[in-house]
């Protein structure tokens, strides 16, 4: 049965070919003055002038503008402290991140603290609550992270070597320009990464403590299968605007909580992984795919029911009573396949990460609450997630 729950997704999406186009009417309208750009200077902005015609575009509808690029993956907290800045010197009313999850965490970030006289990074501490925040909107251009309409942002504190979050209706962006055509040209890694990072933010929500299965199971598992088919078909076919636009509209649902309301969540996953990002900065995507099979073999004998209609359901695993937790298994290996269908890693040795500063990672984990663990479906002490990690070297 669901839970009691609370959610109001407040993003307009304008979604479709050359939606950004829409951007200086959008913030006219709503009484929009002056805007931070914020981007990662890449390349492809400059190369195909989106950069260039997203100013035209609100020059023309009297937006003026002032911009702040290189966002870097696992966005740093030193470019949020340079973009509250400018914020507040050129009295911006509103923030646009162009790009993927690190530039738009990175524009939440600067919302968040563009409003403030103290430190915004107390917010990620837990030492401060928001209250107001500048707005954001998104041009997204890398599909993944499902931020363009999440309550969530993630930044990377280089100086502690700390990744935290803030969670909070305020951060969500108000407005998401969702043109898929600016998505064709990505790189295979980052693609892959992308549906990994989807298929994470599903798997964390329907890993669940719950036995009943009811109707965010069945469309968790439908977006499941989803990525496990067109996530190597996109890899074949880049510029298939069809497998673009549904792997983008993926990426958003994922991670909004339309298929995490009403349960117990778990982010065990997100949690051991993130502290590969903040020691050795590796990639979001291959962080979960790295540590998430051996995450399942740690725990699904927990829950080995759910485990087996996963595989059921996603991979087409013959499920029967008398072989549970077999099917669940085998769930578990198909898992690990489409990992690495998309070439992605599954252990730190695919990525060449060093197995030799578990303790530091563990140091960082936040466990939480009485128990002092992490996850939902099964609560994980440090014990617990030093063998995961042992599992994944």
């Amino acid at each position: 049965m669901l839970q009691d729950f609370n959610i109001c997704i407040q993003t307009q999406f304008v979604f479709g070919k050359n939606a950004q186009n829409q951007i200086g009417s959008k913030l006219k309208k709503r009484g929009v003055k002056k805007v931070l750009i914020h981007h990662d200077n890449g390349e492809f902005l400059y190369a195909t002038g989106l950069l260039e015609s997203i100013s035209r575009n609100l020059e023309k509808e009297g937006i003026s503008w002032v911009e702040l690029g290189g966002v870097l993956p696992n966005p740093r907290l030193s470019l949020v402290y340079e973009g509250i800045e400018i914020a507040k010197k050129e009295d911006v009313d509103f923030v646009i991140a162009i790009g993927g999850g690190s530039v738009i965490d990175s524009a939440k970030a600067i919302g968040l603290g563009a409003v403030i006289k103290g430190d915004v990074w107390d917010f990620f501490t837990g030492a401060a609550v928001p209250e107001s925040s500048l707005p954001v909107g998104v041009i997204l251009t890398c599909p993944a992270t499902g931020s363009e309409s999440s309550a969530v942002t993630v930044v990377n504190n280089a100086e502690e070597g700390k990744k935290l979050l803030v969670s909070h209706p305020l951060v969500r962006p108000v407005i998401a320009f969702m043109n898929p055509e600016l998505t064709c040209s990505l790189p295979r890694f980052l693609t892959s990464c992308g549906v990994i990072d989807m298929f994470s933010h599903v798997c964390e929500r329907y890993f669940t403590p719950d036995d009943e299965i009811g109707v965010i199971d069945r469309m968790s598992e439908g977006i499941l299968k989803t990525l496990v088919d067109l996530g190597p078909r996109v890899l074949k076919e880049p510029r298939n605007y069809s497998y673009r636009a549904e792997i983008m509209w993926i990426g958003t649902i994922a991670h909004n909580n339309t298929v995490g309301v009403g349960r117990v969540q778990d982010w065990a996953t997100h949690e051991i992984g993130n502290e590969l990002s903040a020691l050795y900065d590796t990639p979001h995507g291959a962080t979960l795919s790295i540590i998430m099979g051996s995450w399942m073999r740690y725990v699904y004998k927990n829950k080995p029911e759910r485990f087996a209609r996963y595989a059921q359901e996603v991979f087409g695993v013959k499920w029967e009573p008398e072989n549970t937790i077999e099917a669940a298994y085998q769930g578990i290996l198909r898992t690990e396949d489409f990992f690495k269908q998309m070439g992605m890693p599954v252990s730190f040795h695919d990525f060449k990460i060093p197995t030799d500063r578990t303790e530091e990672m563990l140091d960082r984990i936040a466990f939480s609450q009485e128990d002092h663990c992490i996850g939902g479906i099964m609560r994980l002490n440090r014990e617990d997630c030093q063998k995961i990690y042992q599992m994944a070297f």
